[in-house]
């Protein structure tokens, strides 16, 4: 009976450890098919409204831009996930973390669960992050679709603005081996 109990364990070990082992390999970018999932913006659709306004400096005469509110940090643009910069990317699924590697010049590690403000969750069809920075929301997914590819959806939600999503799609590479 012992014996049963200990082979169901190990079981279910070998299998939460492998759940996203469909995602393991190297992936690069189908831009024909990534065109065909972009999402279309309209004109003028990037920032609300404009929170510029002109003020006179004293000392040159010339309107300068000033802002409304003070950034919290920095007024400096968060840069985007590395996923929507890339060309190739390497899966590769441990126990309990997924490390991706980007064009082999950036990478990142996804722990599962609560790990340092990411909340990240997978399963055999889907990876999934999430987290929030002072300036936006951002949750990141993998998914494989029905033909065998990866798509890969990026959706960032700024405070008072519109919220933006970004597609992708990869070709699993063939082992060279």
């Amino acid at each position: 009976m012992n014996m049963r109990l200990l082979l169901g364990t190990l079981l279910l070990l070998t299998l939460g450890a492998t759940h996203a082992s469909s995602f393991e390999g190297t992936w690069t970018i189908n831009h024909e098919e990534t065109d065909k999932v972009a999402v279309k913006f309209k004109d003028g659709s990037g920032v609300q409204g404009n929170k510029w306004t002109p003020n006179v400096s004293v000392g040159l005469g010339l309107p300068m831009p000033q802002r409304f509110k003070q950034a919290p940090m920095s007024n400096l643009s968060p840069k985007d996930p590395e996923v929507l910069r890339c060309t190739t990317m390497v899966i590769d699924v441990n126990d309990r973390k997924i490390n991706l590697d980007y064009d082999q010049t950036e990478s990142e590690t996804l722990v599962k669960g609560d790990y340092r403000g990411r909340k990240t969750r997978w399963s055999k069809k889907e990876i999934e992050q999430k987290y929030r920075t002072p300036d936006r929301k951002v949750t990141k997914t993998w998914t494989l679709r029905e033909d065998g590819r990866l798509f890969v959806s990026v959706k960032l939600d700024p405070h008072k603005d519109k919220s933006r999503r970004y597609n992708r799609v990869f070709d699993r590479v063939p082992d060279q081996g």
